[in-house]
């Protein structure tokens, strides 16, 4: 007899029952293997190798303070001074280190902001303190690819952001073209021609104002872009820092508002004011990105927020 014809006879002994059997069991192997490789990141690995990372190449230090001062002849036992930090992490941003001469806690909130909290105990009266903050960074000047959340928000109207207005809409679709970046180009360069920059405005006037008066500083050049934005159908927001083309002692004159919008999977910036759309992303310093949420308790104070009965604070220049 023959091996090919040993073979034959040898299958006759497995049933049909017995085949089918056998072939579950295979399967379910290959399901477990396949799940393990999964969760093991084999294939994680694999299908990701191509996705760039994160870059940021260029170091910046920032420093600055604040003078803190009792005002009073009494003993203040409690106050709480609070500052915003650089954000954790945006397209063009990585904080790597604080450091504070005075302790603090680090708050934070789901957009990456960082506020730090100081406590001020047993403050002598008339008494000053200077709180000195020093933080590292890592600047990118493309934007980086990182999780942006639900970006309803960045699309829906809110205060000082009249992207509802009827004005704002027909305005935002003259300006539409065939693409996101297109039409966002059309609104800077709208913006940038049609708002006169009237000096420093202590109060917020919003995107409206701006739109009806032709005029404000670079708040409303912020509020206006973004508003069109998103009544272009583009999510947009509105940011809050500083312009550090090298490491910088910040000042309190030097605090500035520009916008970014969003395309591509990336935040792209957009400063009106200043002329400056999609480029030099190292030399803006995020403080804050701005959002009318609960998750920012502290409302939209732009440098510093002090506690305390006669207590008062100055960021010094």
């Amino acid at each position: 007899m023959s091996k090919r014809g040993g073979m034959q006879n040898s299958r006759s002994f497995i049933s049909p029952s017995l085949k089918k059997t056998l072939s579950v069991c295979v399967i379910a192997a290959l399901c477990l293997a396949a799940a393990w490789l999964i969760r093991s990141g084999v294939f994680n690995d694999a299908q990701t190798a191509d996705k760039p990372k994160a870059a940021y190449e260029i170091a910046r230090q920032i420093r600055y303070s604040f003078t803190i001062q009792n005002t009073t002849s009494q003993l203040i036992e409690k106050g709480v001074f609070r500052t915003w930090a650089p954000a954790k992490q945006t397209p063009t941003q990585l904080c790597e280190r604080i450091d504070a001469s005075d302790p603090f806690h680090v708050l934070t909130d789901d957009l990456g902001n960082q506020m730090l909290e100081f406590d001020l105990k047993d403050f002598p009266p008339y008494g000053n303190r200077i709180i000195s903050i020093t933080a590292d960074l890592l600047m990118s000047p493309t934007p980086n690819r990182i999780a942006s959340g639900d970006l309803q928000h960045w699309l829906d109207p809110e205060k000082y952001i009249e992207s509802d207005h009827p004005d704002l809409k027909q305005t935002a679709r003259i300006l539409k073209a065939g693409t996101p970046k297109e039409t966002a180009a059309n609104i800077f360069k709208w913006v940038s021609g049609h708002v006169q920059h009237r000096g420093y405005l202590k109060k917020d006037r919003g995107a409206l104002y701006a739109y009806l008066n032709k005029r404000g500083d670079c708040t409303e050049y912020m509020y206006l872009f973004t508003a069109l934005c998103r009544a272009g159908g583009i999510p947009a927001r509105g940011i809050g820092g500083y312009i550090a083309p090298q490491n910088l002692i910040l000042k309190p004159a030097g605090f500035h508002n520009w916008a970014e919008y969003y395309d591509n999977e990336r935040w792209h910036p957009a400063d009106p004011q200043n002329n400056v759309f999609m480029r030099d992303g190292q030399d803006f310093i995020v403080m804050r990105i701005i959002a009318a949420s609960p998750d920012q308790p502290e409302g939209r104070f732009n440098r510093f927020r002090i506690e305390g009965r006669g207590l008062k604070a100055r960021m010094n220049s």
